[in-house]
């Protein structure tokens, strides 16, 4: 019988096929840990989607409904259409024109878009087309009514020019310049009186022309319309128009030099 030989053991104890029966034996019965999936450094974050209305409208981002954006639609276009049947009936108006007007007129004389059947014409510089200023003054002693030393306070028109506000004014200044040169001072007394009751400091009163494009120089000397001093008595107050120097003639007679 042929002897076994023996195998030759290593320097560390044992023999190569025992490692390796080792190594393997121990793969066999270790699990392998794997590596888990390194975090993302930046991790992406997810919005929920809102869900949809119930009446199913999609967001429009805080506009007014559309029932509303029709509503301000249509009155828009019936605005413009009645100021078109306005302006354009002050050629020739039609019957269809004027019924439309006579519906519309409250709304027109409303909002002070009525033209009432006035023709539109080019300003011709007259003295009740120029713009006014009311102003008022204290005056010192001594010191003349016309003296041009005297310190003027405006009283400006209110609001915005063209509106309600500042068309009263413009028709209330130009009404004054109109009755005292009509030498009617004392109806242009009536309608600036009531102003200077209230305020004592009050001494003088006028109403100054402004100059326009369309003025003569004439005009622009004479811009004063109305000049009144301010007179108490108690509790009343009148205004006493001051006229400026004119040259008077008389008739001569038959003995005269």
């Amino acid at each position: 019988m042929a002897k076994r030989k023996k195998q030759k053991k290593s320097s560390g104890g044992g023999s190569r096929d025992s490692v390796g029966n080792g190594e393997n034996l121990r793969s066999k019965t270790t699990p392998r840990m794997e590596p888990t999936p390194a975090e993302p450094k930046n991790p992406v974050t997810t919005t929920a989607v809102p869900e949809p209305s119930v009446s199913g409208t999609p967001d429009q981002g805080g506009l007014p409904s559309v029932a509303v954006q029709a509503l301000v639609s249509v009155l828009v276009v019936a605005h413009l259409v009645i100021l078109l049947v306005s302006y354009t009936s002050i050629i020739e108006p039609s019957s269809t024109q004027a019924s439309l007007i006579e519906k519309a007129a409250p709304y027109l004389r409303m909002t002070h878009f009525s033209a009432d059947g006035r023709p539109f014409y080019l300003a011709h510089g007259n003295s009740d087309e120029q713009p006014h200023r009311l102003q008022v003054a204290t005056l010192p002693k001594g010191v003349a009514a016309t003296d041009s030393s005297i310190e003027w306070t405006t009283i400006e028109p209110a609001g915005t020019a063209g509106l309600a506000e500042s068309d009263r004014y413009a028709r209330w200044m130009a009404l004054a310049d109109t009755l005292a040169a009509s030498e009617q001072s004392s109806l242009a007394a009536a309608i600036l009186g009531p102003m200077v009751k209230t305020d004592a400091s009050i001494d003088l009163i006028r109403v100054l022309r402004l100059p326009t494009m369309l003025t003569t120089v004439e005009d622009d000397a004479n811009a004063v319309a109305y000049l009144a001093r301010v007179v108490r008595d108690g509790d009343a107050t009148r205004l006493v128009s001051v006229q400026s120097r004119r040259l008077t003639t008389s008739v001569r007679g038959e003995d005269g030099p």
